[in-house]
């Protein structure tokens, strides 16, 4: 089921009418940026005849590819899902998209080498890396 915002104060989700005080048994986060859930949008996929498994491998992909969007920020999926749905990704996950509807990129991983510096060093460490002591 597609949520539909229908004032401010209401919001209509799984089949309920909900005030903005219990949002939080539905699971929905608070604020206007508030995902789609992912039933809702499986669902959707399903009756407009997709799965996840046929879009992945529509488009190239491996079979679990696509439905990698519903666990973390992966753009192309979540283009490929919207387009599915006839939508926009941003009207699906608002708080993955700015206010230009460009997406929000998150910083993730390991720093690069030139950017991290070891807490310790050792002489002989310094050595084996060639540098002067």
């Amino acid at each position: 089921m597609v949520v539909t915002i229908v004032n401010s104060n209401f919001i209509y989700h799984h089949g309920f009418m909900n005030t903005q005080e219990s949002r939080k048994k539905t699971r929905m986060a608070p604020g206007p940026a508030s995902d789609m859930h992912p039933a809702d949008i499986k669902c959707a996929l399903e009756k407009a005849g997709w799965t996840l498994r046929q879009l992945s491998k529509k488009h190239g992909f491996s079979p679990n590819v696509v439905g990698r969007a519903f666990r973390r920020r992966y753009p192309k999926a979540q283009e490929i899902i919207a387009e599915a749905l006839g939508m926009k990704p941003w009207d699906i996950w608002p708080s993955r998209y700015d206010e230009n509807n460009n997406p929000i990129k998150k910083h993730r991983g390991w720093p690069t080498s030139k950017s991290f510096k070891p807490k310790h060093s050792t002489e002989a460490s310094d050595k084996r890396q060639g540098e002067p002591s």
